[in-house]
């Protein structure tokens, strides 16, 4: 008989662990499992210096298992996973632990259930440095140790990078626009992993390559475009072939079987199961069931498939074992290669979550205890399902086997009691990662609000109609519908006042459409519960500074940095009130705080430039400008401030060159045609004049611009320099009476007319 393992990720007793004798795999795993070569504790390994495998783990975002050849799927075109499940092991009903990105990947890498990381979230934050990872554990057993992420929600910000040498999670590099600045296709991922390793040598190494792209919305290549069912079908076939990339890689340098390779998925998607949509409300099988595949040649059964249920948390100690390491007591999943006491085989019991209605909408959250014959639910409105005989969760049974329920829902609170638990330390999200979330499809999610996590609050599946309602709404503010979005969110927030993240979306598009009161209603509402968002408190203090209320605009900008000190937008908002209350020293410090946080924003870098021409520091300026342009080179209002720093340093022919090069890049903007035509119109120095070439700029301006106040006057100015002064007086009359309808100052206008009309141009 094989060697068989002990059992070190438990956090059970001994005594319980006994009592629990079908939460350990038994014999009839391990012989799947183990066909040769005999996996060994970490231990025995240790000493007798024996290598391990090198680790490849590709996760696969937003999959079900359901959705693949392998699992069933006829429609399917996965080829490389279908493959791959014929040279290793198949987990039929392997689950995740919360139907969310971040928060299931740590639980993946981590072996360590949701209440004790305390990433429940995503965005939800930074994992505990008391918490090992995978990686940390390869690592310091001599493995090198990469990570190739596709999407911004598992930036290295939330703790996953902890333990690699590389972790690439660069977003934003696709041409395909669609996929924006938050995620990248799979074969870039696929081409950054394979570089990587191609370097590795003949360490041994531990690769885990991220696939985003069966994730909402589903937009595959061209090519895929028509493969399986429909667009979801073919971004997994698309995603396949990237793996069947990394598996060829692998044969080609004969290291196939010398590597653990693991396929997991991290939850999975719904189509309108249970009204459902996309994931991350309910915890039904539609999106807590994923594939696992774990194939390594000579130690798994080639073609294995197990069919007991096993859990995500489980994967990192099975790896670990695998890999002849000892696993780190704080492990709580279990290796899939255990036995139990009495020799028999058994199911794992799942524990599932998501804390996203509640934290995100103020519903209840929900939680669930998977078993072999059993389904329950934890909801305000309890559900239990007969896995066996309704395996789609249609029937809630709950009425009808209530001594089960009851069974179940004390197991479970046992199972939670079991947990250690832990908090997560928060994360800043500047103005760029608020946005990345948000274009990922997620709401933001607040802190926790210290009340029951289970059964309080509105049960989401009474309000699963608001939920679709906002990503409708989501949607049409992608396409900047703001009237659209409005009209579909004031019945939703009717229905669900307590939903912060309902009412942070219609106070921002409130905000958008100029109705500012109603937007700092909305956006105040929303803070009640969102108060860690900083976004949230800089879109109140805009609504406010619109509405007259600098000095509550204030507040809310100061709470947005005390929230999240590096969150350049609201220094930005500092330094344009103290500037507007005439305060530029003031304003000098938070423009120069946001370049330090954002020293390639050329907004920022124009803000200070402009503070620092007003402070009477030219020079200065002249450089912060040229530095915005360095990043922007088409932004308009730092080509119209640098003319001004190079004149005010008494650099008059650079400022006419500069604005010649502006009027290159942006020919069409009739301010900088009018900028250039004054000072080619009025300049002291007759060399720069040039009466034809301001003329034709500043018609140029009228045709393009309209005719204001501001384009008369250069156009008068031009006509005077060119020698046409009737035409001069014309132009300047019509100029003063536009400025008197305005009632706008025109004592230098009239001035200027006095001279058209006695003969004489304008100077400077």
């Amino acid at each position: 008989m094989p060697r068989t393992f002990p059992c070190p990720g438990s956090r059970l007793s001994a005594a319980r662990r006994a009592a629990r004798g079908r939460r350990c795999l038994a014999s009839a795993l391990l012989a799947l499992l183990v066909v040769g070569g005999c996996a060994r504790s970490g231990t025995d390994d240790e000493r007798s210096g024996r290598k391990g495998p090198n680790v490849l783990l590709m996760t696969l975002d937003t999959t079900r298992a359901d959705r693949i050849g392998c699992y069933g799927h006829g429609a399917a075109s996965t080829r490389s996973l279908d493959g791959l499940a014929g040279a290793g092991v198949l987990f039929e009903q392997a689950y995740c632990q919360v139907p969310l990105t971040l928060p299931s990947h740590v639980s993946l890498l981590t072996g360590t259930w949701p209440p004790t990381n305390g990433v429940r979230v995503n965005a939800g934050g930074v994992v505990d440095d008391d918490i090992p990872t995978l990686a940390e554990v390869l690592r310091d057993r001599g493995y090198r140790t990469g990570a190739f992420i596709g999407a911004w929600v598992l930036d290295s910000a939330f703790g996953l990078d902890r333990g690699f040498d590389v972790y690439d999670d660069r977003v934003g590099g696709s041409e395909d626009v669609s996929r924006g600045e938050s995620e990248r296709r799979g074969d870039e991922v696929c081409d950054a992993a394979l570089a990587w390793l191609s370097e590795v040598g003949d360490e041994p190494f531990f690769a885990w390559v991220h696939f985003y792209d069966p994730h909402h919305p589903y937009e595959p290549p061209a090519e895929y475009a028509e493969v399986g069912s429909d667009a979801y079908d073919g971004e997994i076939a698309f995603m396949d072939a990237q793996v069947g990339r990394l598996l060829a890689w692998l044969d080609e340098r004969g290291l196939r079987e010398g590597t653990l390779v693991v396929a997991a998925g991290d939850h999975g998607e719904a189509f309108h199961e249970h009204r459902e949509t996309q994931h991350g409300l309910f915890v039904y099988d539609t999106t807590a069931r994923v594939p696992l595949i774990m194939a390594l040649p000579g130690v798994l059964s080639e073609g294995g498939s197990f069919g007991r249920l096993v859990r995500l948390v489980d994967v990192m100690p099975t790896v670990l074992v695998l890999c002849h390491i000892e696993v780190p007591s704080a492990v709580e999943g279990v290796s899939l290669s255990d036995l139990d006491e009495s020799g028999t085989a058994a199911d794992l019991p799942v524990y599932c979550e998501t804390e996203y209605p509640r934290r995100a909408f103020g519903w209840s959250a929900l939680r669930s205890l998977t078993t072999a014959d059993w389904k329950l639910i934890d909801a305000p409105r309890p559900e239990l399902y007969d896995r066996r005989s309704d395996p789609q969760e249609l029937e809630n049974v709950i009425a009808l086997h209530p001594e089960e329920a009851s069974a179940l829902r004390a197991e479970l609170e046992e199972m939670v009691a079991d947990m250690t638990p832990g908090n997560a330390e928060p994360v800043e999200l500047d103005a760029v990662a608020a946005e990345r979330l948000r274009s990922l499809g997620y709401v933001a999610a607040g802190e926790p609000d210290g009340g029951d996590e289970r059964r309080s609050g509105t049960d989401p599946k009474d309000m699963v109609e608001v939920y679709r309602g906002l990503m409708r709404a989501k949607s049409l503010m992608k396409r900047q519908d703001f009237q659209g979005v409005i009209a579909a969110l004031e019945p939703l927030v009717a229905t669900s006042p307590g939903s912060a993240e309902l009412r942070a979306t219609l106070g921002e598009a409130y905000l958008r459409t100029g109705r500012y009161v109603e937007a700092e209603r909305e956006l105040g509402a929303s803070l009640l519960q969102l108060s860690h968002d900083p976004a949230r408190w800089v879109a109140l203090g805009d609504a406010q500074r619109a509405v007259g209320k600098p000095a509550a605009a204030e507040a809310s900008y100061r709470r947005a940095v005390e929230v999240s000190p590096n969150y350049g937008q609201a220094w930005s908002r500092l330094g344009v009130l103290a500037a507007t209350r005439g305060d530029p020293e003031e304003a000098e410090l938070h423009f120069t705080r946001c370049v330090e946080l954002s020293p390639s924003s050329a907004n920022a870098l124009a803000n200070l430039a402009n503070v620092l021409l007003q402070l009477g520091r030219p020079a200065e300026s002249v450089g912060r400008f040229e530095a915005a342009l360095s990043q922007q080179p088409d932004y308009a209002p730092a080509h119209a401030g640098l003319w001004r720093a190079l004149v005010a340093s008494g650099r008059r022919g650079d400022a006419v060159e500069a604005l010649r090069r502006a009027l290159g890049v942006l020919p069409d903007d009739p301010e900088l045609s009018c900028d250039l035509a004054w000072l080619l119109a009025t300049s002291r120095d007759a060399a720069l004049r040039d009466g034809s070439g301001a003329l034709a700029l500043a018609r140029s301006a009228c045709e393009v611009g309209g005719v204001t106040v501001r384009e008369l006057d250069v156009l008068a100015a031009a006509y005077a320099e060119h020698g046409e002064y009737t035409r001069a007086v014309e132009t300047m009359r019509s100029a003063l009476r536009a400025a008197e309808r305005l009632d706008r100052p025109t004592q230098a206008m009239e001035a200027r007319l006095r001279l058209y009309e006695s003969g004489r141009p304008y100077r400077e």
